[in-house]
């Protein structure tokens, strides 16, 4: 039985949850944008004063399994090494929201409400069908909607047929400013044969830069005309030294050898390169993998670029669809 009959079976086992909450996902495996959407989408559901929580499995985290309070709002709890990159990414970025993880998401969104949550966002929660959700948010690449062939796993890289897209409370293009005009409209007609929600478009900016050394925030002005080292694990990381490079206006120096998502870096893996004739050059990561790196590992300045989700527009009427499922909720929760 295929995966997606077997969601028939799994939706009538749905278990009764204490809160309302609201799943940012995808349809692919790799990198959507969920990180940046679910930090956008916490800001907005705090600022119309809701106590937000984030549940999220903890990739990669040694308590993934067990389970843990990553942050209670106030402070963080767990390290990247015990929570995984995202979670801690999350608990850094999001003062006041309660942030938990756990393989199991039930137990994860259990840990939210325990800590005061009144709303869960559930983080890639798409596939995981057997938790109720008043909202699901769904995000595709504005490029390649259906991965580079549009086949599923493990011969592409959906995760699930283009029929689900029927499940959608919404759906958001990410990083529409990288197709033409003509490939967007494209891509936008095909969605909407598969789905009538309602089609957002989105990219994502620079914001600002971090010293991890200080917790300072700078200026992206600061890397301009600035010799600089970038590394990164991502699951695409030429995206990241293609905006480093604009940023600084120069060539932009890169390790030999690349590494993939969610990478646990070493000190020995920047000490080996950033010894010789560039050593003193300051380093420039993201924020996922700045949560991964001891600062003191190196002697140059260490910075990390932070990233903010920005719609092209219609922030008003997505945020409005959001809280209006929330003032709708009949789950009793």
């Amino acid at each position: 039985m295929s995966r997606r009959r077997d969601s028939n079976l799994v939706r009538q086992q749905r278990e009764a949850v204490p809160c309302p909450i609201i799943s940012v996902g995808n349809l692919t495996t790799g990198g959507t944008g969920k990180t940046p959407t679910v930090q956008w989408l916490t800001r907005q559901l705090q600022e119309s004063g809701w106590k937000v929580g984030v549940a999220a499995r903890g990739y990669g985290g040694t308590q993934s399994e067990r389970g843990g309070l990553v942050s209670d709002g106030r402070q963080t709890l767990l390290s990247a090494a015990e929570a995984g990159d995202e979670a801690v990414l999350h608990a850094r970025n999001l003062p006041g929201a309660v942030v938990a993880i756990a393989q199991n998401r039930h137990h994860a969104v259990e840990l939210c409400v325990q800590a005061g949550a009144q709303v869960v966002v559930l983080d890639d929660g798409f596939q995981f069908w057997s938790l109720p959700r008043v909202f699901d948010l769904v995000l595709l690449d504005a490029q390649k909607p259906w991965g580079k062939n549009g086949r599923l796993l493990p011969v592409g890289r959906l995760r699930e047929e283009r029929t689900a897209l029927k499940r959608a409370s919404a759906v958001v293009l990410t990083r529409a400013d990288r197709p033409t005009m003509q490939e967007l409209e494209s891509n936008r007609r095909e969605i909407r044969q598969w789905t009538q929600a309602p089609i957002f478009e989105a990219f994502h900016a620079p914001l600002d830069l971090r010293d991890e050394k200080s917790g300072a925030s700078l200026p992206l002005s600061t890397l301009k005309n600035q010799d600089v080292r970038a590394f990164a694990g991502l699951a695409d990381n030429s995206q990241f030294y293609r905006l480093v490079r604009e940023l600084t206006g120069r060539t932009v120096d890169t390790p030999l050898r690349e590494r993939g998502d969610h990478y646990k870096w070493k000190k020995r893996d920047l000490a080996q390169w950033t010894s010789g004739r560039l050593g003193g050059t300051p380093l420039v990561t993201t924020e996922k993998d700045a949560v991964k790196v001891d600062p003191n590992w190196v002697d140059e300045p260490l910075l990390s670029l932070r990233i903010s989700l920005r719609l092209s527009e219609g922030e008003d009427e997505l945020r409005n669809l959001v809280l209006k499922s929330l003032a709708t909720d009949t789950s009793g929760a």
